[in-house]
């Protein structure tokens, strides 16, 4: 019976090293399986496994969380997610430091729950999106010629657009400060891939639209 337990638990870490052979995006993972199945080969008795295991097992679970990590920031880097890449890039840069899970997942979560604030403060900058459509308004108003006993009436409601676009980067910065001290709407990040690739425009349209904002919001 012990013969059998032992084999069947050799077949399990050969399995668990044969999940990642082959897959070039998980070679670190499958050299970390791998080494805790050899060590688990090795064995001609299952006790002599806690002599030999040491710490291989949550050196497979760095080598896992590192390959993830690689492939997140690829991910993130080919769709110029600058920001959302900074979690993976940071945890990378640490992964050496790790030789078991706790401490691992602990510096996992502090980061990706740093990264979340980040992303957050990041994707603020994207205000003129929501106003976009009060900027347009703004100029139609202040702009529209119509009789004299109408133009008193726009020229109000012009100003009153003003101050919504003006009250929303106030309320903005008022709660994004609790969060990064200091926090600055900065218009002109719109014009960066992650943020502009939303916005249904030609690049000289939005350029045009952005140069309106911050004279209205003076950025």
């Amino acid at each position: 019976m012990s013969d059998n337990l032992l084999g069947e638990y050799k077949e399990l870490y050969a399995a668990r090293a044969r999940k990642f052979e082959g897959n070039p995006k998980y070679s670190n993972s499958f050299q970390a399986e791998k080494n805790l199945s050899d060590a688990m080969q090795s064995c001609s008795q299952l006790e002599e496994f806690k002599g030999k295991i040491g710490n291989k097992n949550e050196m497979c679970a760095v080598a896992l969380v590192k390959d993830e990590c690689l492939i997140e920031k690829a991910f993130f880097e080919k769709h110029k997610e600058e920001i959302r890449k900074l979690a993976a890039e940071r945890i990378l840069a640490r992964i050496h430091e790790f030789d078991n899970s706790m401490d691992l997942v602990s510096a996992v979560i502090e980061e990706y729950n740093k990264n979340s604030i980040e992303i957050s403060m990041d994707e603020s900058h994207r205000q003129l999106m929501y106003d976009w459509k009060m900027v347009d308004l703004l100029e139609v108003y202040e702009n529209a010629e119509v009789p004299d006993k109408y133009k008193q009436q726009m020229l109000e409601s012009a100003q009153e657009f003003r101050e919504s676009c003006l009250r929303s980067v106030e309320s903005l910065e008022k709660n994004n400060d609790a969060w990064q001290t200091g926090w600055r709407l900065n218009p002109d990040l719109i014009l960066e891939y992650r943020h502009k690739r939303l916005l249904p425009y030609k690049d000289e349209h939005i350029t045009e639209q952005l140069l309106k904002y911050k004279s209205i919001v003076n950025r």
